[in-house]
């Protein structure tokens, strides 16, 4: 009879179950998985099931695991800074090679993390992926112990592992002797641009104290700094100070101003 099978309903279900072992975050290579999906099919038709056949899929994973501790590259293309986000005022801003942070999260287009160190210490920043859609973070990073270093004020000389480097200061703003923390640098110093050719890191600046604009840094001339006036050389000051850590989150060592 027309209209006998009006109020027939049927519907397809399907119930997925598997399983695979877990991860072995010993391992630091990638991990592949290699899993059974059983999907069984049943049919419904006014609350009765039925239905036994079962297709069965096979599905592959990778996984990969990587300590949240990271650190900003020291590459040649960022001139040994890292331009990111701050989340709380949206500001931009550069941290150093070898800034150690803590990612939290990503997507699609930016990574997610803490800054542990420096200036910007216990803020949220992103910053967006590479072109190729990887992160700007490295591993393996070890920070080197504190480094210690002096300043002859009569000699114009910086001494750093026993080599010795000439320098200028500014007579109108004399140094007093004493012990001094040297800082982890604290954003690119424009200063530095005309020394480029001659030192690829001639931006990156360090101050001495934690206060006031007196930095350590390769130049032609000062106004209160200590320069380093043997430019080509700064690379070697550079990389002895860079991953040294004093311990304070702020520092990279310890500069003793003598005669």
């Amino acid at each position: 009879m027309p209209g006998t099978e009006a109020g027939r309903r049927e519907s397809g279900k399907f119930n997925d179950v598997g399983r695979t072992n877990g991860i072995n975050t010993t391992l630091v290579n990638p991990q592949q998985f290699v899993f059974e999906v059983q999907v069984r099919e049943t049919h419904s038709i006014f609350g009765k099931f039925w239905g036994r056949a079962v297709a069965v899929f096979e599905i592959a994973l990778e996984a990969e695991v990587s300590d949240a501790i990271k650190y900003v590259p020291d590459e040649d293309e960022m001139q040994g800074w890292l331009k990111v986000r701050l989340e709380e005022d949206k500001s931009i801003e550069s941290l150093p090679a070898y800034l150690k942070v803590k990612v939290e999260r990503a997507d699609a287009k930016r990574e997610y993390f803490t800054i542990l160190e420096g200036p910007y210490r216990g803020k949220s920043a992103s910053v967006e992926l590479r072109d190729n859609d990887s992160s700007w973070f490295i591993t393996g990073v070890r920070h080197e112990p504190i480094i210690r270093a002096k300043y002859s004020i009569s000699q114009k000389t910086f001494i750093l592992r026993g080599k010795k480097y000439k320098t200028v200061d500014y007579p109108g703003s004399p140094w007093q002797k004493g012990l001094y923390d040297i800082e982890l640098p604290d954003y690119p110093h424009q200063g530095g641009r005309n020394y480029l050719d001659q030192s690829k890191r001639a931006m990156t600046w360090f101050r001495i104290g934690h206060g006031g604009e007196r930095y350590l840094h390769a130049g032609g001339r000062s106004l209160g700094c200590i320069t380093v006036i043997e430019t080509k050389r700064w690379m070697e000051i550079y990389n002895a100070l860079i991953k040294a850590r004093k311990g304070d989150f702020t520092s990279v060592g310890v500069l003793d101003v003598i005669d």
